[in-house]
């Protein structure tokens, strides 16, 4: 019995349709269904975002969060995720972690890693570390550095044994932009008090 149909083995069609199916699905139904599913989630006003147990900040409104808990949120784990918010461009993140030394050497050691793994010497390229007070009376050091491509900052402070790195980084007009944002949302890291605020 000849299995030729215009020249091609039919034996082979119901393999042509599976790959097909498959295909289709990755290429036109999976990216369908992710771009209709949105990624936004908003910052709204006074809503504090979890940096520790114990340390939170007031995010300003219509920032994007890309990751991290708002205070009273949970996951399935204990530990608190790293906070990484966007608008436009500009990223602000937050991670916090076990250290024992002062903002100044957080701030040196942060560097001496991001240069040993093949990144670029922050401290090389910026402006001499500043002191920098929250609202909440938390004291750190901050470095400002300003490239063609990129500006930003990287702030650390130490609470309890506890380092916190805040780094924000975008194109310069967009960091001149957000600046004021920024900076509010630096100062208002701080103790997270009871019931969440």
């Amino acid at each position: 019995m000849d299995h030729r149909f215009l020249g091609l083995d039919t034996r082979v069609f119901p393999h042509a349709l599976v790959i097909l199916a498959v295909w289709l699905l990755w290429v036109v139904v999976v990216p369908a269904i992710d771009s209709a599913v949105s990624s936004e989630d908003p910052v709204v006003a006074g809503e504090r975002l979890q940096v520790t147990d114990s340390l939170s900040f007031v995010a300003v409104p219509g920032w994007n969060v890309d990751s991290g808990f708002r205070v009273g949120q949970r996951g399935a784990s204990d530990s608190v995720p790293r906070v990484a918010l966007t608008r436009g461009n500009v990223t602000f993140s937050v991670d916090a972690d076990a250290f024992a030394g002062t903002a100044s050497e957080l701030l040196t050691q942060i560097d001496a890693v991001g240069a040993a793994t093949g990144g670029n010497s922050v401290l090389a390229m910026s402006s001499p570390p500043q002191p920098v007070t929250t609202d909440g009376g938390l004291s750190g050091v901050q470095v400002r550095f300003d490239t063609p491509s990129a500006a930003g900052s990287v702030t650390t402070f130490v609470a309890g044994g506890t380092g916190v790195r805040v780094q924000v980084v975008g194109p310069p007009d967009q960091i001149a932009d957000r600046g004021p944002e920024i900076e509010a949302m630096i100062a208002a890291i701080g103790a997270t008090e009871e019931g969440g605020q």
